[in-house]
């Protein structure tokens, strides 16, 4: 297989198993290696999210024949907007002109997406105005932000997206014992509560290293459910089912999001452990 083949390959199954298990993000970061030849990936990602048909079709994550496939494809799709730079930089007011847009309501009742090509050249007025948009997500509206190199973004734009990688997904994350010794925790359960303090005291001792630390693992999940490496982690994931991993994932997003307002962080800690465990508390 042709190493763009492979790459192809890597990123279906990695979007099929984000949708499958409905852990749609508001935002995504994707990165790629060509603008023009990756672009045709992410244009399926896009009917993936829409298409009703829920069917694939030559490999493909969409049903490739409705209505709605063809208008993306045609990019006439009317909630669609691909927004690309205004000479050397996307500017402000064509953020300012998406958000008015978007206050609209979406004529197929379906999601609304929107596409940043080429998002590392937001300049600081138009990044500031793309932050506000992301800090306060609508239902059903979706950013995709395109990039070659997602370490141009500002980390408050990079914070509050999911990453996705066209060019190498599985090889993406690093992860050294804190990680791994976190996911035994996590997938034995009652190891929380027994190693609470090591947790709370070198592993998530403030909001920062618990979303850093969270994404990451947030992201092995959703890569082992697609690659089922049998690497450390791997060997560890195994003792726990699909189902449960899908629910771990589902909590770390639902905890990440809290994390971004003014929440107390040992209360947040708490109820996150207890959530993990089955139960919950109020934060």
């Amino acid at each position: 297989m042709k190493e763009s083949s492979s790459n192809s390959y890597n990123f279906f199954s990695m979007i099929d198993k984000i949708v499958d298990a409905n852990i749609i993000s508001h935002a995504y970061i994707i990165q790629v290696n060509n603008y023009a030849e990756d672009f045709l990936l992410i244009k399926n990602f896009v009917k993936l999210l829409l298409c009703k048909e829920k069917k694939k079709y030559n490999d493909l994550l969409s049903c490739n024949k409705c209505n709605l496939c063809s208008l993306v494809d045609l990019n006439n799709y009317p909630d669609l907007c691909i927004i690309e730079p205004d000479g050397k930089d996307i500017k402000k007011q064509q953020l300012l002109s998406l958000q008015k847009e978007f206050q609209n309501k979406s004529m197929f009742d379906n999601k609304r997406i929107y596409i940043l090509k080429e998002a590392d050249k937001l300049n600081e007025f138009a990044a500031n105005a793309i932050l506000k948009f992301l800090e306060e997500p609508s239902d059903n509206i979706i950013a995709i932000l395109v990039t070659v190199n997602r370490y141009k973004l500002p980390e408050t734009i990079l914070s509050r997206c999911q990453v996705l990688n066209i060019n190498s997904i599985i090889n993406d994350v690093l992860y050294n014992d804190e990680i791994i010794n976190l996911i035994k925790f996590i997938c034995d359960g009652e190891s929380l509560f027994i190693n609470y303090n090591y947790i709370y005291e070198s592993i998530l001792f403030d909001k920062i290293a618990a979303r850093d630390k969270l994404k990451i693992i947030e992201k092995i999940f959703i890569e082992y459910l697609t690659f089922k490496n049998n690497d450390e982690i791997g060997k560890i994931l195994l003792t726990v089912s699909n189902d449960i991993i899908i629910r771990f994932i589902l909590i770390i997003e639902r905890y990440l999001k809290m994390l971004e307002y003014n929440v107390n962080y040992k209360l947040w800690l708490d109820s996150f452990f207890a959530s993990l465990l089955g139960g919950e508390i109020d934060v």
